[in-house]
């Protein structure tokens, strides 16, 4: 049974004086991320090993930022006088379970994903670069082009282990803390009881939304550290769940004459997605993915020579493309090449 209270602990063992390097080159090596926002400077740098050091590094400084693989586009992991708190030494996947596994947030998700194949299974919501840690795709809410069948990084963490400000620590698991109805939830740290309301604005329903801290009435108490930048906490650990299998897939190019066209066919293949959602065994396309290239973009392609260059099939009269994915079936009673037969006959009746 879920309760909209939750009782932060002390770190496992005693927080000691951290370490925190201010060598020239180590300052240097964090002074941006892949935004390349100019004039990112480091009053020093941390490489924290256990849930203590990351807390004795909190109470020790004012401002701290914590940063993974530095992968992001958005400028967030690049310091502006902070202590910058590295979690790279996180790097230990825990448990791999028959649905979860259990992480800590240096890993980065090529690794993740290599040892979850070794085990037959899979993590989807892959963002676009494999070598961003764990740490970071949570607390961006970090999605790549799979989002469009597999949702978010939000709708795939099953827990977290998050060091306060204060250096107590959270333990957060799905389903376990949720909002009161009056709108808050009440946190007991340091032996005070913190009543926390949560955001006033409702997060648009959208497949992707990672803008400001996410707000619904009813909320999990762990959606509120997802996508937070790390501004609530630090995570020490993750629980993410996984599939069984990892899909064999099919690329698809699909040259298009406008605009609407490229809007109609977006149209069929998500309700033709959803089918094959909702039946495994349905003459239907499951789409994983799609993504939508502009007449830009296909001037570029023309003007690189990349076209002939791949012998992609770019009509002149084509001003706009789709791309998309598309999961081959598994099952024994439907063969690859009916899963071809398909996507022909849709294209077919789209044209």
């Amino acid at each position: 049974m879920s309760s909209h209270r939750i009782t932060a602990r002390p770190p496992i063992t005693k927080a000691i004086e951290p370490d925190i390097s201010t060598a020239p080159d180590a300052l240097e090596a964090v002074s941006e991320d892949a935004a390349h926002y100019p004039n990112g400077h480091a009053a020093g740098v941390a490489r924290p090993v256990t849930e203590s050091d990351v807390a004795a590094l909190l109470l020790h400084s004012q401002s701290v930022l914590p940063i993974g693989a530095q992968s992001s586009l958005t400028g967030g992991a690049t310091p502006m006088g902070d202590i910058v708190m590295d979690m790279q030494r996180f790097d230990r996947i825990l448990a791999v379970n028959q649905d979860e596994v259990v992480l800590q947030p240096g890993v980065p998700l090529a690794i993740l994903q290599a040892t979850l194949e070794r085990a037959g299974k899979y993590y989807p919501p892959v963002p676009t670069f494999d070598g961003a840690f764990a740490g970071g795709v949570v607390a961006t809410n970090a999605a790549g082009a799979t989002t469009f069948k597999y949702g978010t990084t939000r709708d795939w963490v099953r827990g977290l282990t998050v060091v306060l400000a204060n250096g107590e620590v959270l333990e957060l698991d799905r389903g376990e803390t949720t909002a009161h109805p009056d709108g808050y939830f009440e946190i007991v740290t340091e032996g005070v009881l913190q009543r926390i309301s949560i955001p006033s604005y409702t997060v648009p329903t959208l497949e992707k939304c990672s803008a400001g801290y996410f707000a619904e009435p009813g909320m999990d108490l762990i959606d509120l550290f997802i996508g937070s930048e790390g501004t609530l906490g630090v995570i020490t650990e993750i629980t993410f769940g996984v599939v069984e299998s990892i899909p064999k897939i099919a690329l698809v190019w699909i040259p298009l004459p406008n605009e609407q066209a490229a809007l109609e066919l977006t149209w069929m293949l998500r309700q033709s997605a959803k089918n094959a959602w909702r039946d495994p065994q349905a003459s239907a396309l499951d789409v994983s993915a799609v993504e939508y290239l502009d007449t830009r973009c296909l001037e570029i392609i023309r003007e690189d020579g990349a076209a002939r260059r791949y012998e992609i099939n770019l009509p002149h009269e084509s001003q706009v493309a789709i791309l998309m994915q598309i999961e081959l079936p598994t099952s024994p009673a439907i063969s690859t090449e009916r899963a071809f037969d398909e996507i022909a006959n849709a294209l077919a009746n789209d044209a």
